[in-house]
């Protein structure tokens, strides 16, 4: 694998069967977050090439894209089977996830919202962990699946 990719994939946390998979999928979810704080570079660049149809965006598909989403997978397939989760599509699922990643590296817009820029890294911790709960309970608010 590319170590430009290859590094905030290792950096995500580990699957780990204890854990509730609520839990689980915070933790991803969050691990992500922190990662992109971490490498601001690369999800820039994801998040550019997500409206071009090239072969990057193909690139970033198969070798980031996917990878993540894969780690996910299982949790979110047991919460919707257990009916902690309804269903949702993969197409869904990546655009609640990854999007709001833009609420940590974008500086201009997040100063112009009230952040300090430049954010400490305790605070773009904060930041993670925040979009991460939010983003979480929003996927287990089974109740609103479907409504119009």
């Amino acid at each position: 694998m590319d170590s430009t990719l290859e590094a905030p994939l290792a950096r995500l946390p580990q699957v780990d069967p204890s854990l509730d998979d609520a839990e689980q999928l915070r933790q991803l979810i969050t691990g992500f977050y922190r990662t992109a704080a971490d490498t601001p570079r690369i999800e820039r660049i994801m998040l550019d090439e997500l409206s071009r149809d090239t072969e990057r965006l193909d690139y970033l598909y198969e070798r980031y894209i996917v990878p993540t989403l894969q780690l996910m997978m299982p949790s979110i397939e047991r919460l919707v089977a257990s009916g902690r989760m309804a269903p949702i599509p993969m197409d869904v699922l990546f655009f609640v996830v990854i999007p709001p990643v833009s609420g940590i590296l974008e500086g201009p817009l997040t100063r112009r919202l009230g952040r300090p820029v430049p954010a400490s890294p305790e605070q773009l911790t904060a930041t993670a962990e925040s979009l991460a709960a939010i983003v979480v309970n929003g996927l287990l608010a089974t109740g609103a699946a479907g409504s119009p």
